[in-house]
């Protein structure tokens, strides 16, 4: 990740230490690996750009697409596009985003900060961005094992008290296993789960929908053999979820 940290030498010093121990805390290299290598791909929730340019740095053959509402974030993302022409970062909400078609949309820590209504909605909206066969590739943090989840949780509780991550105390949803899958296959995407196994204290667990497509079946196989699936799972409707 030092070629893709380079990019923000002329950024503050409070960002770049931010960035560092975002690489160090996250995986975002193996997420990276789920997504396709070539097409647009939207990165929602965006922040700094740091998730976006590692897409951009590894996959020429992407279009990548920063999305964020913080319009300061965006700025600094900006600054470290220099000559590359295969990625732009953009000051917007999704839902006016004027882009479809697309060949994956990513999302990485960061729609817990959403009641769990909007993340729903969202997840929806993301379907409707997606070219058939589209991807949508979300690391997410769910709410076992117990001890994880607290440490997650108190974390993020920290992070948005103090300003680090924009969000409201009120507004930590992280949804369980079970409620994301039911939620994305609500939303029309074929999901598989891959499991974060890592020495890191935190719930991470990454979800892979593909937009169905009329050959269903084959586009599911393409999820990729080595995928634990999500078939054991007691798939509910939304009503019931938001329960769970």
């Amino acid at each position: 990740m030092n070629d893709v940290l380079s990019l923000y030498a002329k950024s503050p010093r409070l960002t770049r230490a931010f960035l560092r121990g975002r690489v160090f805390l996250s995986d975002l290299e193996f997420v990276e690996s789920f997504v396709p290598r070539e097409g647009t791909v939207i990165d929602l929730g965006c922040g700094h750009g740091l998730f976006a340019n590692l897409l951009a740095v590894r996959g020429p053959g992407r279009q990548v697409k920063g999305v964020d509402i913080d319009c300061a974030r965006i700025e600094e993302a900006r600054r470290t596009i220099g000559r590359r022409a295969n990625v732009d970062f953009i000051c917007s909400g999704f839902e006016e985003l004027d882009v479809s078609g697309c060949a994956a949309v990513t999302i990485a820590d960061v729609l817990y900060l959403l009641p769990f209504a909007d993340q729903v909605r969202l997840l929806r909206q993301c379907h409707g961005k997606l070219a058939e066969g589209g991807m949508l590739v979300w690391k997410a943090q769910e709410r076992r094992p117990r001890w994880k989840y607290f440490f997650t949780y108190l974390q993020e509780l920290i992070a948005t008290s103090s300003g680090l991550t924009k969000g409201k105390r009120s507004r930590l949803t992280f949804m369980s296993r079970e409620q994301a899958v039911a939620a994305m296959r609500e939303s029309g995407f074929e999901t598989r789960i891959v499991e974060m196994r890592s020495w890191r204290p935190y719930t991470d667990v990454l979800f892979l929908g593909r937009k169905k497509t009329p050959g269903g079946i084959e586009a599911e196989s393409c999820l990729g053999g080595n995928l634990a699936s999500s078939g054991s799972l007691k798939y509910l409707d939304l009503q019931d979820i938001s329960r769970l």
